[in-house]
């Protein structure tokens, strides 16, 4: 009797989590030597996309199809890499199914990379199985791009298969698969060696952090400059991965200042985002303000080009707000816009959408959608100077994507002027 009473309890208990797992949608975080149940279960479950509000779908699937409407020939270049800007909207925004539909969609060979991102999505969620599936996807794309080039006699590309396999490798570092990340990694170019160090500081433990250290130290060591930069980016997710161990955190910091010297400023100011990004998720409004306002420092003490300056101050403006000094960075984010109204001109009008947006994402962040909504419109009236239809899409797919990500609703204006730039696109491209 007792035996049966187990066996049942047993039975329901695997029933329990197999709906949560379904329920979850992606979310099982099991670890990877999981039961064949909950195996089988992953299998049997369809990736779900998390419920967005019918504007978000609407302003996503506008984005798509604008990127799309750029022709392949002889844009494809630019046509895929807007294509996969939308699926890194998708996935973070939760989006697995909606992201798969439109990789699906690319023809080049950053359908590679969308596969492997979508790998890296499902990785991080715990799910395994579905995360090599796209993976072998991956891997096949990137070699095919090789055969593509050598069937049609030009050198291949192998920054381009670098890509891919460096992604392909940052998954199978979060699946714990740390030898086959290596495998991966080796004979890259110099561009993407060291960036699967990222995702392994993201799995690193206090056994393997003076490993990890050491390993970031050797890399910084030989002077390059792409090698040293993706090294400083993986010290940045150690800072993360580490920072309530405040002994750990300091020495982490004090290295990525002592290795940054040959830097330039505009990627000094990237590890201080990252490192302010990582205080807030800590709850940390002090550190995370000390770090903004060394960040704003290295902005006001050097020249920029108002496309670049306006961007990069403007996501300070966010963390500044978010770590408290409201005040501030209202006033900080109004002296940017009065700026862009003096100086905005001047930009080449190619980048001038560009330079206003993470303006008006600041706004919607400080919970000024009003103030928003008019920097958006600013951004699409100013997104369609250019006479070509190309670098239009490209500013409208953006602009949608913005406002998908940062929840803001246009409202009828807005989406007038948006739904006319998209029936306006065509020739000359």
């Amino acid at each position: 009797m007792h035996t049966m009473i187990a066996a049942r309890r047993f039975r329901f208990l695997l029933s329990v989590i197999a709906a949560i797992i379904i329920w979850a949608s992606g979310c099982d975080k099991k670890p990877q030597d999981a039961t064949t149940t909950a195996e089988k279960t992953e299998k049997q479950t369809v990736l779900s996309d998390v419920p967005l509000a019918p504007f978000q779908v609407e302003l996503l699937e506008l984005a798509f199809d604008t990127a799309a409407a750029i022709p392949v020939y002889p844009h494809i270049k630019d046509r895929s890499r807007t294509q996969e800007a939308v699926v890194t909207a998708c996935l973070k925004l939760g989006q697995p199914s909606r992201a798969l539909s439109y990789i699906e969609q690319i023809s080049n060979w950053r359908q590679g990379t969308g596969y492997a991102d979508l790998a890296l999505y499902c990785a991080q969620l715990g799910f395994g199985q579905k995360a090599r599936i796209y993976l072998d996807l991956a891997n096949q794309i990137a070699e095919k791009s090789i055969q593509t080039d050598t069937a049609d006699g030009n050198v291949p590309q192998e920054w381009r298969t670098d890509q891919i396999k460096v992604k392909i490798a940052q998954a199978y570092a979060w699946l714990g698969q740390i030898e086959q990340a290596n495998q991966l990694e080796k004979g890259v170019v110099e561009s993407e060696t060291a960036k699967v160090a990222g995702a392994k500081a993201l799995a690193c433990d206090e056994k393997t952090f003076d490993e990890q250290v050491n390993s970031l130290e050797t890399m910084i060591a030989q002077g390059n400059f792409d090698i040293t930069k993706n090294a400083l980016g993986a010290y940045a997710q150690l800072f993360k991965r580490f920072y309530p161990d405040e002994k750990r955190r300091l020495l982490i910091e004090e290295k990525i200042k002592a290795s940054w010297g040959k830097m330039p400023i505009f990627i000094r100011i990237e590890l201080l985002t990252d490192m302010a990004v990582s205080a807030l998720e800590h709850n940390d409004q002090t550190k995370a303000l000390s770090i903004v306002d060394e960040a704003q420092g290295l902005i006001d003490g050097n020249q920029w080009p108002v496309e670049i300056r306006i961007p990069m101050a403007a996501n300070l403006v966010v963390l500044r707000f978010r770590a408290g000094d409201k005040e501030k960075a209202k006033s900080d984010a109004d002296a940017l816009l009065g700026q862009y109204e003096t100086e905005g001109s001047a930009i080449v009008n190619i980048y001038r959408a560009g330079a206003l947006r993470p303006l008006a994402e600041a706004y919607q962040a400080m919970g000024d959608r009003e103030v928003a909504l008019l920097v958006y419109k600013k951004a699409i009236k100013e997104g369609i100077e250019n006479p070509n239809s190309r670098p239009r899409a490209e500013d409208l797919s953006a602009t949608c994507c913005s406002m998908a990500m940062h929840v803001v609703e246009p409202d009828a204006e807005l989406w007038l002027q948006i739904h006319q730039v998209r029936k306006g696109l065509g020739q000359p491209w």
